[in-house]
């Protein structure tokens, strides 16, 4: 019992987070015309694991005490990215998602130089670099348009089994690949010693400028 207890004091948070989000979908499809459907999932899906990308890469940062006001340009920024080189064929696609997620990788890692090893707030360096980003994005798509593999597209946003939604499945594998390593490895664990206080996490040796540049 008392590791139960332990753990559901650990986890308090975490489990009010997901009581919270249960309440409001439940108030959310009680609502809509169409009631509790696999379509309406589906549709919610779509259009939250987006935002649940962009939520989880701020936490990253959050967690060493941080922020980066640049995300959502840089969503912005690999989206109309995108729009140009996630075409064709699937060789041509392939190259395309990892040119796109390669710039979202350097956009990361432009920040990490400037805020760790140039010595710049990060409310400060990641306004600056998020105009650059949004400016690039203009470049790209001075108006709305563009699009992207149809096949690709409609494999992440249809439903598995006639039930689950991709979009959920793609989301899941983000967190087993990236939170997951993330938060059990020593850089992992640096950055949460960090944000809760960096002198201590320093005075014990942890590596904090690697923490910070990873996360």
């Amino acid at each position: 019992m008392k590791e139960w207890r332990f753990w559901l004091a650990e986890q308090r948070q975490t489990l009010m987070a997901i009581g919270i989000f249960a309440m409001m979908f439940a108030i959310y499809v009680s609502n809509h015309p169409a009631g509790f459907t696999a379509n309406v999932v589906q549709t919610a899906a779509n259009k939250s694991v987006l935002l649940a990308f962009v939520a989880m890469a701020q936490t990253l940062v959050v967690i060493t005490a941080g922020i980066d006001l640049s995300v959502g340009m840089i969503f912005i920024l690999t989206n109309c990215l995108a729009s140009w080189l996630v075409v064709g064929g699937a060789g041509t696609t392939t190259l395309g998602v990892i040119a796109v997620l390669g710039s979202g990788l350097a956009c990361g890692i432009l920040n990490g130089l400037i805020v760790i090893y140039g010595r710049l707030q990060p409310i400060v360096a990641t306004i600056a670099t998020g105009a650059a980003y949004f400016g690039i994005a203009l470049l790209l798509r001075p108006y709305p348009g563009g699009s992207v593999n149809e096949d690709l597209a409609d494999a992440l946003t249809t439903k598995l089994f006639g039930v689950i939604p991709a979009s959920l499945v793609a989301l899941a594998a983000v967190v087993l690949v990236v939170w997951v390593p993330f938060s059990r490895s020593v850089l992992g664990r640096a950055a949460y010693a960090s944000g809760s206080s960096e002198p201590a996490a320093y005075m014990s040796g942890m590596p904090i400028r690697r923490a910070k540049f990873l996360a």
